[in-house]
């Protein structure tokens, strides 16, 4: 009987600590939780877009989300690839709108 009582304590303290991570964020920002998982999805979505796409170098791109607002940065090698991320992400559900801050090119210039 202890160990069935221990296992509801345990699920219990495992969802308080998932809570208490989302009130911590929630404080820090005017974005409720709800749209916060949200925008955790659309950027999770759209990295696995990303990942899947041979053209588009996914691990160069930096993917944040913040009411339905995505922003990419970091850098890609071409500008089919800079517009390919844009479209990819503005074809999310959810994306309000992209801002686009990739890079074209090695970090050397050359």
């Amino acid at each position: 009987m202890k160990r069935a009582h221990g296992i509801p304590g345990l699920a219990l303290a495992v969802l308080l600590a998932g809570s208490a991570g989302l009130v911590t964020t929630a404080c820090s920002t005017n974005v409720s939780a709800g749209r916060q998982i949200d925008d955790a999805v659309i950027t999770a979505a759209i990295k696995t877009k990303l990942a899947a796409d041979t053209d588009v170098a996914a691990h160069n791109i930096d993917v944040d989300t913040n009411e339905g607002v995505v922003t990419l940065s970091g850098r890609v090698d071409t500008r089919d690839a800079k517009r390919q991320a844009e479209a990819m992400a503005l074809n999310t559900d959810g994306v309000r709108r992209v801002i686009n801050n990739l890079s074209v090119g090695d970090a050397t210039g050359g």
